[in-house]
């Protein structure tokens, strides 16, 4: 059976950036294979159109631009969040104001995504939204060692968390980041979601905000 839509594949594979010897940045090996499910999106677009056709034992090598993987780094992503989105209980979590930190937070849809805080001013702080892996070049290379027809139970969703994107929100960690993530200064909307202050802390909407 070869890879197609509606598959399930056991690979084993490694991931470098840059070049073939760059840094190792995934990888699965045969004794412990990821299993990728094909044709729902969530493999990214250059690794599944690369793998179409591929069967078991066969083994492969190819290199993905970023428009092929996870995009160009894009400047429209740098984003100025305003302080009083971390504020908790009208106090402002200076805590978790530092650079290099990364949060949890939604975008003007509540989808999850994750920005890491590039510099903290008076007013705002500025934070990257671009995935870690813009711009880069991946080098793949692996081994299929399954080929399965897809099943019911491999399209539930895995992990369960509060916002059902996989953020990792459902682990102590993640919900306490989770949360500061959605906070916002008392008697005003929420700037991430829009809940009005009635609203909050209701559960209202995918960010749940506190």
């Amino acid at each position: 059976m070869k890879i197609d839509n509606n598959t399930v594949a056991q690979v084993a594979y490694k991931i470098h950036i840059n070049s073939n010897n760059g840094d190792l940045i995934e990888f699965a090996d045969e004794k412990s294979p990821r299993s990728m499910i094909f044709g729902y999106d969530k493999v990214i677009p250059g690794f599944e159109a690369n793998m179409i056709g591929l069967e078991k034992d066969a083994e492969f090598n190819f290199e993905l631009k970023p428009d092929q993987a996870f995009g160009e780094y894009r400047s429209d992503m740098m984003v100025d969040v305003p302080k009083s989105a971390f504020m908790v209980n009208g106090e402002l979590r200076n805590d978790l104001l530092y650079i290099g930190n990364e949060l949890s937070m939604m975008d003007n849809n509540g989808n999850p995504m994750k920005g890491k805080i590039i510099e903290v001013a008076p007013e705002a702080i500025k934070m990257d939204f671009n995935h870690p892996l813009a711009g880069k070049n991946l080098f793949i290379e692996g081994k299929v060692l399954s080929v399965r027809p897809i099943t019911q139970e491999d399209l539930q969703p895995q992990g369960g968390g509060c916002c059902g994107g996989g953020c990792g929100c459902d682990s102590e960690e993640g919900k306490e980041e989770h949360k500061h993530a959605h906070a916002h200064a008392e008697g005003e909307d929420c700037q991430v979601c829009g809940n009005s202050p009635e609203q909050q802390g209701q559960g209202i909407g995918d960010c749940r905000c506190g």
